[in-house]
C-alpha cells in the first residue's frame, strides 16, 4: 500500500512538473512571438510608407522584372510572417502585391500568404493560448460560451462569413477560431473560400496605388477605404465577388438542407 501510494505521489508529481515545463514553454513562445513582431515592425514598417514606395518604386519593379522567380517567394515570405506571427501591416503589404505584380499574379500570390500566413497564426494561437484563454473564458463569461457554441454549430459559415465580410480584422479571426477549438481542417477550408475576394481587391487597390503613387506628396495621408472603393468599381472584382457568393450560397443551402434533415431525422 505504501509503495502504491508512493508511485501515485511520484506520478502526480511528474505531471505538475510536466504541466509547469509546458507553461514556462507556452510563455516563453509567446513572450518571443511578441518581441518578434514588435522588433519587425519598429525596424521596417517605414518602408511600408508612401515616401519610401515613391522613392524606390522604380527600383524595386526593376528588381521584380530582373528576379520573376524569387521576387514572387519573397513576397509571400513576408506576408505569411508577417500574417502568422501577427504583426502590423498586413493591409499594406496586400497593397503591395498590386503595386509590384500584375494581376491574376498579384491576388494569386496574396491569396498563398493569407492562406499559410492565417494557419500558422491559428497554430501559435492554439499552441500559446489556447488551453489556458479556452478554459479561463469557458468558465467565466457567458458571451464566449455562446459564440463557442454557435462557432460549433457551423463553425465554416461563422469563419466564412466574418472574413467574407471583413467586418473583423484579419488576426482576429485567426485567434478567436483557435480560442473557440474550431478544427484545422475546417479553418482552412473556410479560410481559403473567403480569403478569394480579399485577395482581388487588396491587390487591385494596389494597382490603383501604383498609378498615384508619383502624384502623391511624402507627407500625404493614404486613403485606404478609397483605395477599396476604387477597387470594387473594378469589372474583374465585380465578376469575383459575384462567382464566390453564387458558390457560397450554393454551400449555404446544402449545409440547410442537411441540417433540416438530419433534425427531422432525430
Amino acid at each position: 500500500t505504501i509503495s502504491l501510494k508512493a508511485c501515485v505521489s511520484t506520478m502526480s508529481g511528474e505531471d505538475g512538473s510536466n504541466k509547469q515545463a509546458n507553461s514556462r514553454w507556452r510563455v516563453l513562445a509567446g513572450a518571443s512571438v511578441v518581441s518578434t513582431s514588435i522588433g519587425l515592425y519598429l525596424r521596417f514598417h517605414h518602408l511600408l510608407s508612401i515616401a519610401s514606395l515613391r522613392r524606390n518604386h522604380d527600383n524595386i519593379i526593376e528588381m521584380v522584372d530582373q528576379h520573376p522567380v524569387l521576387a514572387p517567394l519573397c513576397y509571400i515570405g513576408v506576408l505569411v510572417a508577417v500574417i502568422g506571427i501577427t504583426c502590423p501591416g498586413a493591409t499594406m503589404l496586400s497593397f503591395l502585391g498590386g503595386v509590384l505584380f500584375k494581376q491574376p499574379y498579384a491576388s494569386m500570390y496574396a491569396y498563398i500568404g493569407y492562406i499559410v500566413g492565417a494557419t500558422i497564426s491559428y497554430f501559435v494561437t492554439t499552441f500559446v493560448l489556447g488551453d489556458y484563454m479556452r478554459k479561463r473564458l469557458a468558465a467565466n463569461s457567458q458571451l464566449y460560451q455562446k459564440f463557442e457554441a454557435n462557432v460549433r454549430r457551423n463553425a465554416f459559415a461563422y469563419l466564412v462569413a466574418a472574413r467574407y465580410t471583413m467586418v473583423f480584422p484579419f488576426f482576429f479571426v485567426n485567434g478567436a477560431a483557435a480560442l473557440v477549438g474550431v478544427r484545422c481542417r475546417t479553418f482552412i477550408a473556410a479560410t481559403s473560400v473567403s480569403c478569394i475576394p480579399g485577395s482581388v481587391i487588396y491587390t487591385t487597390a494596389g494597382g490603383a496605388l501604383a498609378n498615384l503613387l508619383h502624384k502623391m506628396t511624402d507627407d500625404e495621408e493614404l486613403d485606404k477605404s478609397q483605395l477599396i472603393w476604387a477597387a470594387l468599381s473594378d469589372s474583374n472584382v465585380k465578376i469575383c465577388m459575384a462567382g464566390v457568393t453564387c458558390a457560397l450560397m450554393v454551400v449555404a443551402i446544402i449545409q440547410f438542407t442537411q441540417s433540416e434533415e438530419k433534425s427531422k431525422g432525430s
